[in-house]
Order: structure tokens, then sequence, then C-alpha cells
């Protein structure tokens, strides 16, 4: 009976807490390496993204300087916050609906939102831009705009809809005692609680049209090229510490945006509901 008991610690000191411990170290180190050492060459003095010639802020100088990524940085910026806004404010409304109201298709409306995450984002190019081009519509801003909300709005649904399916219901119950509508109710009451759920949405749908590649590829147009495909663009003609750069600074702008998040709206998010 002891060697029959201390044949399971001893698989699981060995196997569960060793072995798994090591592969999660290696995985992340797998993730993180080739980050750190983009970052470090990003500051190489010469021209090699191989052999490190010395400490130079030179190269992030001449990214600040260049009209083309600045160019492609407002696109991506315009891009990025008008689909955030559209996808947060349809994810949030329809979020609402599935979780708070009972009509026929809700389980088909739910689950149309979510087709988009199992579906190959290069699909969802090809049919938008065959859609556009039989529709006539010219590939620009508003294009792309369209393009991104059908990449980021299952996320944003996603999101809202877990902060709504864990609000207590008492409280609008309440509202409506005390005389209000049910607009007001959605104003005063529910839609504060969904606020850092929404926030969440709209910086994570954000990010996520920011750093897309496939779906701007398809829907983009003259003048309209973001920073992503400009990055790419430059990759044609090799790896240079100009991009490192650029790729550092991209890094820390969406390592910035994931701590704000984090820091300030996940807490809240997590928050017990006081019953």
């Amino acid at each position: 009976m002891r060697s029959a008991r201390a044949r399971p610690g001893w698989f699981t000191r060995v196997f569960v807490h060793g072995v798994s411990g090591w592969v999660t170290l290696l995985t992340y180190l797998f993730m993180l390496v080739p980050i750190v050492i983009l970052v470090a060459f990003a500051f190489n003095a010469g021209k090699s993204t191989v052999v490190w010639t010395g400490f130079s802020l030179g190269w992030f100088e001449k990214v600040w300087h260049n009209r083309n990524i600045a160019r492609a940085l407002h696109v991506s910026l315009v891009v990025a916050l008008g689909s955030a806004a559209l996808s947060t404010a349809i994810g949030a409304l329809a979020a609402v609906a599935i979780t708070r109201r009972e009509f026929p298709g809700r389980d088909l409306l739910g689950a149309a939102l979510a087709a988009p995450l199992v579906l190959p984002e290069i699909v969802l190019g090809v049919g938008l831009l065959v859609f556009m081009s039989f529709a006539g519509v010219p590939l620009g801003y508003g294009s792309m705009i369209v393009g991104h909300v059908l990449v980021s709005i299952p996320f944003a649904t996603l999101i809202v809809r877990a902060a709504a399916a864990s609000l207590d219901v008492r409280l609008e119950d309440a509202a409506a005692d005390l005389g209000a509508n049910e607009w007001q109710t959605f104003r005063l009451v529910t839609l504060p609680q969904l606020m850092p759920a929404i926030a969440t949405a709209f910086l994570l749908s954000a990010t996520l049209s920011f750093d897309n590649l496939v779906m701007s590829t398809f829907t983009s147009g003259v003048g309209t090229t973001t920073l992503p495909l400009r990055i790419y663009s430059m990759l044609k003609l090799g790896i240079t510490p100009e991009i490192n750069a650029l790729g550092a600074l991209m890094v820390v702008a969406n390592v910035a945006i994931l701590l704000l998040v984090m820091g300030r709206y996940l807490p809240l998010m997590l928050k017990p509901n006081r019953r």
C-alpha cells in the first residue's frame, strides 16, 4: 500500500511539476527570445542585424523622419480607431440583446457573430473583396474599416457578452421599481457596469486592427497602406535595423495597451458581484 501511494507522488513530482515547468519555460523562451533580439538589434549602431557593433539611437531617428512610415501610421490609426468604435458598438449592443432578451434567431445571431473566429481570415478577405468589386465600392478607408470590423467584432462581442452575463439583474429590477424606463435603466444602471468590458473590447479591437495584415492586403486601396503592409514591403528588401526599430516601437505600444487593460479594467471585470 505504501509503494502504491508513493508511486503517484513520484510521478506527480517528476512529470507534472518538473516536465510541465520546463515545457512552460521553454515555450515562453521560444516566444520572447525573438522579440528580445529584435529590440536589442534596434539599438545596433551598424547596419547588420546579426553582428553587434555598438549602441545607437540613430535607427529610431531615421524611423521618426521617414514620411512613408508616418503616412502608414496615420492610416493604421484612422482604420484602427474607426473599426474599433464600430465593432465595439455593434458587439456591445448585440451582446446585451443576446444575453438579456428572448427573440427568434438569438442563437443564430450569436453563432453568426462568432463565425469569423473559425473562418480563415484570408477567406473573409477574398469574399469581401469580391463583394466590393461586384458592388462597385472603391477600396480605401471605408473598405478597410469594414474588413477590420469583420475580424474584430467577434472578440468585442464575446468580451461584453461575458460581462453582461455576470451582471446582477436585481439592480435593473430595482431601477424599474423606482420608476426608470427601459432606456434610463440601460443608460444609468447597465451601461456603467459594462464600461470596463466595453473599454477592454475597444482597446483589443484597436490592437487587432492596427496589427492586421491579411485583411488589409485585400481591402487597402491607393494611398491607404497601413503600417504592417509598409513593414512587409520593406522586408522584401531584407531585414534592416530600421525595421527592428519600428518593430520595437510597435512592441512597446502593444505592451503599454496590454498593461493599461490589465491594470485598469481587468480587475474591475474580475471583481465578484455582491448579490
